[in-house]
């Protein structure tokens, strides 16, 4: 690590050298200093520290025209870890524009790292140990390599965006396929869009406004309806025997006088009678409002929604018919 730290300064050394290093810099003039400096790490962190006390003094331009003339084209220094050779020219461009801040902030940068890179390496016999319980910890437990799924989740991704590209790139070369491809794209969205908003309305006024019931056998008792609903129970249709079940309520609450006997209505428009009746109506008396609300929600969620029954919404249907005041056998 240590010795990819110095590379790095080595590399950003190199990088801004002139004439790359920006606009309006002028070249760093090559006269004056040596070519290259050999050091070892004790006396380039002391030449380092040389030049940084000079700069923190204020130097006049003068002054710092004759730094940036005695510096070296590069430092070779020569540490345990190897031997770096380190460009001047970051620091002589910095000299050259003469700023004295930037010229110091970076001989101490390089002077920390150079510590750092001189810094004893600690090893551990039981170094694969410790790494081994850290590792061990429970916020490092979801740290896997990617398994099979997600290797073939990133080829899928990579093979749709490559298609995309491909079809993006096309479409560049020629603009008249390109902008027919994006309004196809465009008419689609907005179909799909279409589309669901349709199926959803439709869902919602077949939920609320429900089917009429025609075919239903109006000559029925609430007795027949909660046969019915007990022969369906015992075959497993417990959707049929909650469907039978409200109706048996209706049948029940027809012969109590609270609904009329028209079964053209909805269930959505025999709850609003009962609970809710019409100017010049009577409410009834005993509330029977709660036990067909519950009834109604059972019927729309089973029947009408599709949402399937079991055992237990038999039984609560067979609650509320209790509740209205049905004798089960």
């Amino acid at each position: 690590m240590r010795c990819s730290v110095l590379s790095l300064l080595i590399l950003l050394g190199v990088a801004a050298n002139p004439p790359t290093f920006g606009q309006g810099q002028h070249a760093t003039p090559e006269t004056g200093g040596p070519v290259s400096s050999a050091y070892d790490g004790a006396s380039f962190t002391a030449e380092l520290r040389r030049i940084a006390e000079i700069l923190n003094k204020k130097p006049s331009r003068n002054e710092m025209a004759a730094l940036r003339d005695s510096l070296p084209k590069r430092w070779s220094v020569a540490t345990s870890q190897g031997s770096f050779s380190i460009s001047s020219g970051p620091l002589r461009n910095q000299l050259n524009s003469f700023s004295s801040e930037k010229a110091q902030a970076w001989v101490k940068h390089l002077e920390q790292e150079l510590e750092f890179s001189q810094q004893p390496v600690s090893s551990s016999p039981n170094a694969r140990a410790e790494l081994d319980h850290i590792l061990a910890r429970s916020e490092f437990g979801t740290v896997k390599p990617p398994s099979a799924l997600d290797l073939l989740r990133q080829r899928l991704a990579a093979w749709v965006e490559g298609m995309l590209l491909k079809l993006l790139g096309g479409a560049s070369r020629h603009p008249i396929g390109g902008q027919i491809l994006f309004w196809l794209l465009i008419v689609a969205a907005v179909g799909f869009v279409a589309i669901w908003v349709f199926r959803f309305l439709v869902k919602r006024d077949h939920v609320n406004a429900l089917e009429g019931v025609d075919a239903l056998t109006a000559a029925m008792t609430w007795q027949e309806w909660i046969r019915e609903a007990r022969e369906a129970a015992s075959h497993g249709n417990f959707r049929e025997a909650v469907h039978s079940a409200y109706w048996a309520g209706i049948a029940r609450l027809e012969d109590l006088g609270v609904v009329p006997k028209d079964r053209t209505k909805t269930p959505r428009e025999y709850l609003q009678l009962v609970v809710a009746p019409v100017d010049g109506q009577l409410a009834p008396e005993q509330n029977h409002g709660a036990p067909l609300s519950a009834l109604t929600k059972g019927l729309e969620r089973t029947w009408y929604a599709h949402r399937g029954a079991g055992l237990e919404d038999f039984h609560e249907s067979l609650r509320h018919l209790e509740a209205m005041g049905c004798l089960l056998e």
